[in-house]
């Protein structure tokens, strides 16, 4: 016996109340201990436990349906913010009465037989249909790029298949969030907040940008690869996350920026706290300002290449 066991199960086995409360809980789900080590992804313990307690006829979805269906940690690790954990997403009849658990978030509506998959004696979500609900329950339209963003670039779906199953939703919750995102997806895309900056990007109206483009110096070294790049003027934004912040990375991408400056290309790297809220506005400013600044430049300066997109 290992992994999420339910509260009764490990005091039938004849540990006392005292020893099972002992042990650690999954996630926000009463009832539920973690016997013993468990070497498994602790977002796929806090699933496997969730569908433990779900209801008959759940659907695993959601966020978690993404986990299962290969998207690693670095890309959805189950919280809101790093710390505080999202629930278990699941899909439900709408015919369910009353059930509730913390740590569980039942959606009510219809799932086709089709858009579902077994697993472990339940359900789960077809990779487009989870890419499609990632997206239409995002609430924010930066948000539903980058889950699209995601869900391309882990396989969970295509442009084909998206294009051709997002009118099969028609009237679904959410759902011209996930249509109003499609036209400008990317699978190369590394970062969810990459992607909310692309959105931002087109939002202030600059050319689509090519996405974490390889650039070359004269001699055909590659300097370093830039999340967004806009050709023709030669302006590239940067999504720093909290990682930038440790070890050596600061002085290692103060380096980078400089070589990448000398080729004449013009610069800007923006943070978590500059994408969306009430900065969103500043946001927009400040990436018209750059492609403004890159426009002027003096061209005759570029020594920068592109090769993958035969700049």
């Amino acid at each position: 016996m290992d992994g999420a066991q339910r509260f009764g199960t490990l005091v039938s086995t004849g540990m006392t109340r005292s020893q099972v409360d002992a042990l650690p809980r999954v996630g926000g789900l009463r009832g539920l201990r973690l016997f013993a080590a468990d070497d498994d992804d602790p977002r796929m313990v806090r699933i496997h436990a969730a569908l433990d307690v779900a209801p008959r006829g759940a659907v695993l979805s959601g966020w978690a349906a993404g986990v299962v269906h290969g998207i690693p940690e670095d890309m959805l690790d189950g919280t809101w913010d790093g710390v505080v954990e999202r629930p278990v997403e699941l899909i439900v009849p709408m015919t369910l009465g009353q059930w509730q658990r913390r740590g569980v978030r039942l959606w009510r509506g219809p799932v086709a037989t089709a858009d579902t998959l077994p697993y472990r004696g339940a359900a789960i979500t077809s990779g487009v249909r989870t890419a499609v609900d990632l997206a239409r329950w995002s609430r924010f339209p930066p948000r539903a790029l980058a889950m699209l963003d995601m869900s391309l670039r882990h396989g969970l779906t295509d442009r084909a298949e998206l294009a051709a199953y997002l009118p099969l939703l028609k009237g679904y919750r959410g759902i011209a969030l996930a249509r109003d995102a499609t036209p400008f997806i990317s699978a190369r895309a590394e970062s969810p907040k990459e992607s909310e900056l692309r959105h931002y990007w087109l939002e202030a109206g600059l050319p689509p940008p090519l996405v974490n483009a390889e650039i070359y110096d004269p001699e055909g070294f590659l300097v370093g690869r830039v999340d967004l790049l806009e050709p023709e003027s030669g302006y590239c934004a940067e999504f720093d996350g909290h990682w930038h912040q440790m070890w050596g990375r600061p002085e290692a991408d103060a380096r980078r920026a400089g070589r990448l400056t000398a080729l004449n290309l013009t610069m800007d790297v923006f943070t978590r706290s500059d994408l969306g809220g009430d900065g969103s506005s500043t946001l927009l400013a400040r990436l018209v300002d750059g492609q403004r600044r890159a426009l002027a430049r003096d061209r005759r300066h570029d020594a920068w290449h592109c090769p993958q997109h035969g700049l």
